[in-house]
């Protein structure tokens, strides 16, 4: 039994040697080529028509009205999408030019049919999604308006692609494709919270401005009053007390100052969580809030991130400016936070506070006066780390300005997390 069954077990394994050699693909790359075109119905029309001609030359002439007839079917399905799609135009608007994740924003799309007869079967899709907006007959020399609600789901600018008009009218062989014209395209910010007051430094690193501040200056409100200094303005002078006590008395005023904030964002890819729930995003997202929340109090904010340099300035200008570059931040940077901090403009901040974000895969090491550290964890983030990201162990640090652990707790923390926040400026 065992000598008998040896030459089958030989037998089947030469079979199925056979059979993989068989079913293997040698060139891959031409293979997909051929099924693209075979599979195509452009490229079997094609090929029936080659057998009509072989059927003509070889078996009897009339077999050439076939492949006659094969032919005019693939000149039509062919040249009546191009000069449709050439006469044919779509301009692509959005109803504002700025919203936050989240909102709906209204699309208006109008196409314009420059030729004296209808064009059919008209489509314009999105060349990086599979959106599509079916536009159907347009009349002769007319135009029709479309429109839409379309749910912006993350930051970004759209739309991503270019967007196309096509149609394959009247067989569908062959989609002929133009360009759409965006005339306006939107930038969708990230998603900011509430914050608290921005953090304080030890003396007067501040500059003069529009924020009344618990301080002595020369334009708030009365504080107080001291005796008389070689210098003080005789308009400062508080005659009753002079009177009263014989001698000059001069009134304290309250300072407007108005703090100043470097925000360097850290968005490296190695040490962040990717995904809409990320912490990479959510990190966008805190650089986000703390900028608009502080702009909207008079605070001078900046942003350093990678590809972006902004001097630290106030008003509606800079908040427009800040969160428009935070929309349009990379997913996919690879600079460090050692070389955000060895930029010039990181290196040469001395007139504030600098906010520093990024995940506790970071090493930070020692703490600057002038810096305060936000720090993600990057694991409580909805998903796992890339393959690429640093997971060795971090020495020893110290504790973080402010710690993010979970994402359901971040409105809380960016509103209460700080000892300026629980406790007012």
């Amino acid at each position: 039994m065992v000598v008998s069954a040896m030459p089958s077990n030989a037998a089947s394994k030469l079979i199925s040697s056979l059979r993989a050699l068989a079913t293997r693909d040698f060139f891959p790359g031409l293979s997909a080529r051929i099924r693209r075109w075979v599979y195509h119905p452009l490229g079997i029309l094609l090929l029936a028509a080659s057998v009509s001609v072989l059927c003509g030359l070889f078996l009897h002439p009339r077999v050439f009205a076939l492949a006659a007839g094969l032919l005019v079917v693939m000149g039509i399905g062919v040249c009546w999408p191009g000069l449709t799609i050439r006469g044919t135009s779509a301009h692509w608007n959005f109803d504002r030019e700025r919203c936050v994740e989240g909102d709906g924003v209204s699309v208006r799309v109008a196409a314009t049919n420059h030729l004296p007869w209808p064009a059919a079967g008209l489509v314009l899709r999105d060349a990086r999604s599979d959106a599509a907006v079916r536009l159907g007959t347009i009349p002769a020399r007319q135009e029709i308006v479309a429109r839409w609600e379309f749910v912006t789901k993350a930051r970004g600018e759209y739309p991503v692609g270019a967007p196309e008009l096509l149609t394959g009218f009247p067989f569908g062989l062959w989609q002929a494709r133009r360009r759409a014209v965006v005339e306006k395209r939107l930038i969708v910010w990230p998603r900011s919270y509430p914050v608290g007051p921005p953090p304080c430094l030890d003396g007067d690193a501040m500059i003069e401005g529009n924020v009344a501040r618990r301080k002595v200056g020369s334009t708030g409100e009365v504080l107080g009053v001291r005796p008389y200094r070689r210098g003080d303005s005789p308009r400062r002078i508080h005659w009753p007390q002079s009177a009263r006590h014989d001698r000059l008395i001069v009134c304290e005023f309250e300072a407007t100052s108005r703090p100043v904030v470097q925000i360097v964002l850290d968005t490296d890819c190695s040490i962040h969580a990717s995904g809409r729930d990320g912490s990479q995003e959510w990190a966008i997202r805190v650089a986000a809030s703390m900028a608009r929340g502080w702009l909207e109090i008079g605070v001078q904010v900046g942003l350093v991130a990678p590809g972006v340099t902004l001097a630290s300035a106030s008003g509606a200008g800079q908040v427009r400016r800040i969160m428009d570059a935070l929309a349009r931040l990379p997913n996919d940077s690879s600079v460090s936070l050692r070389e955000l901090l060895s930029l010039p403009a990181c290196r040469g901040f001395e007139s504030g506070v600098q906010v520093i974000i990024t995940t506790d895969r970071r090493s930070w090491g020692r703490v600057q006066p002038r810096q305060r550290w936000v720090v993600l964890s990057a694991t409580a983030f909805g998903q796992p780390l890339s393959p690429t990201a640093r997971c060795n162990e971090l020495p020893p640090r110290p504790a973080p300005w402010l710690f993010l652990d979970a994402p359901h707790r971040i409105p809380h923390l960016l509103r209460y997390g700080w000892s300026e926040a629980r406790h007012g400026s």
